[in-house]
């Protein structure tokens, strides 16, 4: 009996010894798990909060255009500083303020427009007073001479638009190159709803189909031009070129005597006149060379202001429209 409960104690002892390293050992495991075992739960952690946002993609700050004289060149995407030595009428109908240009312009557009605007010559730009200003952006017509073109491009990168092009041409691809398109839209919404007022104006004169003809008196010259040069005229108001007319497609002189034959067969005759000599000009034509021309003998000649006619800009179309009020009625 008493070997028997020897055994038994021994047995137990055994048993608690087995139980206690078994206990030990699962104690340690869970002490002791490697990094790979843990991953799952960093894993699904991580996947259970918010990701990082994404950095915005950079914003280009200039861009590659081609410009009159078929460059490439590189422009600020949005330009705050622009000297303007062409299309000053274009930038202005864009509704951008230069910090400089020529006084050419300055006269021209008068103090309402240009103000705070620079002088930087009066015909050609001194690249002194260009540099002076720090331009990032300068804009001049494809008829500059290459020195120009290579003294500019130095102080700041310079686009040339294609002479030749009508206003509407060079307001659409100035509004491309300088990111303008809305402004663009704007200024056409404007100037149509001004030359349907001024049509409907001149309406009781019964102009539209009237036959018509422009020329102009420049430097002790005659010159014909194209009727897209005067869309105002032709388009929004409503007058008919001639078949002459219509037939001219580039700007060219003309002899007085030839004049008798290309106006011939017009109703109205406009001419461009820049001061008092043009003026006397004229009347010493009507007097003698153009005496027999029918809107002459008729009394249907108008003698137009040069600067406002000439300047072939969205400007000249507004100014256009503006004078035909004030002269037809």
């Amino acid at each position: 009996m008493k070997t028997t409960k020897i055994m038994m104690l021994v047995l137990l002892a055994a048993m608690l010894a087995v139980f206690t390293a078994a206990c030990g050992k699962n104690n340690n495991n869970g002490n002791n798990a490697s990094p790979a075992a843990s991953e799952p739960a960093a894993t699904a952690s991580a996947s259970s909060s918010p990701s990082a946002p994404a950095s915005e993609p950079a914003v280009a700050t200039t861009k590659t255009i081609k410009d009159g004289l078929d460059r490439d060149v590189e422009i600020p995407t949005n330009p705050q500083r622009i000297i303007v030595l062409g299309n000053y009428g274009e930038i202005a109908s864009l509704g951008i303020k230069p910090i400089g240009t020529i006084g050419y312009y300055l006269d021209k557009y008068g103090a309402e427009k240009t103000a705070g605007v620079e002088n930087v010559g009066q015909d050609e730009a001194d690249l002194e007073k260009v540099l002076a200003l720090k331009p990032d952006l300068i804009i001049i017509p494809s008829y500059f001479k290459p020195e120009v073109l290579e003294g500019l491009s130095k102080i700041a990168p310079t686009i040339a638009t294609k002479w030749g092009l009508l206003p509407l041409e060079h307001l659409h691809i100035l509004a491309g190159w300088l990111g303008k398109e809305a402004e663009e839209q704007a200024w056409l919404a404007q100037y149509n709803e001004k030359a349907a007022q001024a049509k409907e104006q001149l309406k009781p004169f019964n102009l539209e189909g009237q036959k018509a003809v422009v020329i102009q008196f420049w430097s002790k010259k005659i010159y014909q031009h194209a009727t897209g040069v005067f869309t105002p005229l032709f388009k929004d108001i409503g007058f008919a070129p001639t078949e002459k007319e219509a037939a001219v497609t580039v700007t060219t002189e003309i002899s007085e005597e030839a004049v008798v034959d290309y106006v011939a067969d017009a109703d109205k005759l406009f001419i461009l006149v820049d001061g008092q000599a043009d003026i006397d000009t004229y009347n010493t034509l009507k007097a003698s060379a153009w005496k027999n021309i029918p809107a002459v003998k008729n009394d249907q000649v108008y003698l137009v202001n040069s600067a406002r006619w000439n300047d072939y800009s969205t400007a000249a179309m507004e100014w256009m429209l503006e004078d035909l009020v004030k002269i037809i009625k």
